[in-house]
């Protein structure tokens, strides 16, 4: 049975990226169904690669791979000994954890930068009517795109939307 298991090579597939998700499933599918009627040494070999798995956490970059580690989590809270489940608890929630910093670090490196008004401004006062209708249709900061105008001529939202079916 231990040799069985091993051609599985389920903690090579928890490697790789695209087979993360199965190889979660499959180890679930172990603990849930088979763990206790195994012999000790296979046993101990399912659970490191359930560790295994918890470690591997913090690189998922998708919401399938993070679904998949909790499915395994609830199977280990289901089929593990005590010790052995409170350590894949705590292994999973340091996982998590790390999962959330690195994220948390990726949203901070990836957010756009913002413009300050006074740019905006600037460039909204380059453009010509139609090309300013059209940026206004996408711009999320509306005030901008008003103050682009002069005062007495910025149009109503309306008039905007009327000019926008005219021109295009």
């Amino acid at each position: 049975m231990l040799h069985r298991y091993e051609e599985l090579e389920l903690r090579v597939a928890l490697a790789r990226r695209w087979d993360y998700v199965e190889a979660c499933k499959e180890l679930a599918v172990i603990l849930r169904g088979a763990y206790s009627k195994l012999s000790k040494n296979l046993q101990a070999l399912i659970f490191q690669d359930t560790l295994a798995a918890f470690r591997l956490l913090p690189e998922a970059e998708t919401s399938q791979r993070i679904l998949a580690a909790n499915l395994l989590l609830q199977a280990a809270e289901a089929s593990l000994p005590k010790q052995k489940k409170a350590l894949a608890i705590t292994e999973f929630k340091h996982a998590a954890v790390a999962l959330r910093r690195r994220s948390k670090f990726r949203s901070q490196e990836t957010e756009p930068l913002q413009l300050t008004s006074d740019v905006l401004i600037y460039i909204f006062d380059l453009l010509d009517v139609r090309s300013l209708v059209s940026a206004g249709l996408v711009c999320s900061d509306a005030i901008c795109l008003r103050n682009a105008w002069n005062v007495d001529m910025c149009p109503s939202d309306q008039a905007l939307n009327s000019y926008h079916r005219i021109t295009f």
